[in-house]
């Protein structure tokens, strides 16, 4: 898509029409496997953004185009004909009912519309893992189990070692020893952290997104699981970002941890008053409620 949308780009600066780019082009550019022909490398991609990538922005994609007044929007078509040909095409903006109902005026009173925020940038590692959505196929889920027991095995030894080291110790205890000692106390405790994180994924198919999956001074990002519309198809791993407008005080909302107050869920805060309008969060219809009374 980003191709597409950069090739068109160029072509409007310079005063051509709209480029129909063949697979073939598309091939060499992107610099696809040399080892398969282009139809065959570019088939399976473009199916995942027809029906998965695209599908996900086209909502916010009409929303900005038509905040900023224009007549149309961009989709990604694929033309008929040897060889098949991939452009953008602008078609015009779907009605929107402009009476009692506006978008937010359809939902309940005190209710918050939340919007996916395409702006969010992942760090180098989060790129590495999920910058286009991680599949959850068989052979990562045993890789995964199998370096987590590694991780459980190594540090229960370790453990046992310190132990037996510090038990049959005949000299006096050293700044060392005290070192080590440390370590160990603090280590469950990340050991804990960690397995907790990752069960809690699985189990509740969203987190919060740690902080080193994020690039510098970017927030409330969130980590879960989407199940394939093919129950034969791996689930996906995304990251992704969902922000509202506070109803109270306009400011932006974003998603936090529930905390002590709202265990195991996970929350809108407002950044103005953060204690006081604070909302739930339903990614499957993209809705919240106010959780407190003042909300």
């Amino acid at each position: 898509m980003d191709y597409l949308a950069k090739q068109t780009e160029h072509a409007c600066v310079d005063g051509q029409e709209v480029p129909q780019i063949s697979t073939k082009e598309i091939h060499m550019d992107l610099e696809g496997n040399p080892n398969q022909e282009p139809s065959a490398w570019l088939s399976p991609l473009w199916k995942e953004i027809e029906k998965q990538r695209y599908p996900e922005i086209v909502e916010k994609l009409q929303n900005l185009c038509r905040q900023t007044g224009l007549p149309g929007y961009p989709v990604i078509t694929k033309l008929s004909g040897k060889p098949a040909l991939y452009c953008l095409e602008i078609r015009p903006l779907p009605e929107v009912a402009i009476t009692a109902e506006t978008p937010d005026a359809s939902i309940p009173v005190g209710t918050i519309r939340y919007e996916r925020d395409l702006s969010l940038t992942l760090s180098w590692i989060g790129r590495i893992f999920a910058n286009q959505g991680m599949q959850w196929t068989t052979a990562k889920r045993l890789s995964f189990v199998s370096l987590n027991l590694l991780v459980l095995i190594v540090f229960l030894g370790w453990e046992c070692l310190v132990f037996f080291y510090l038990w049959f110790r005949r000299v006096p205890i050293t700044g060392q020893d005290l070192l080590v000692v440390l370590l160990a106390i603090i280590a469950p405790y990340g050991l804990y952290t960690h397995f907790r994180d990752t069960f809690a994924l699985f189990e509740d198919r969203i987190v919060i997104a740690p902080e080193w999956m994020l690039a510098w001074k970017e927030f409330g990002a969130t980590v879960e699981i989407k199940r394939a519309a093919d129950l034969g198809s791996p689930s996906t791993i995304h990251v992704y970002r969902y922000t509202a407008t506070c109803p109270v005080c306009g400011w932006m909302i974003k998603l936090d941890k529930g905390g002590s107050d709202f265990p195991r869920r996970i929350v809108g805060r407002c950044e103005e008053n953060p204690r006081e309008h604070v909302y739930s969060f339903d990614r499957s219809t993209l809705r919240g409620y106010s959780l407190t009374s003042k909300g």
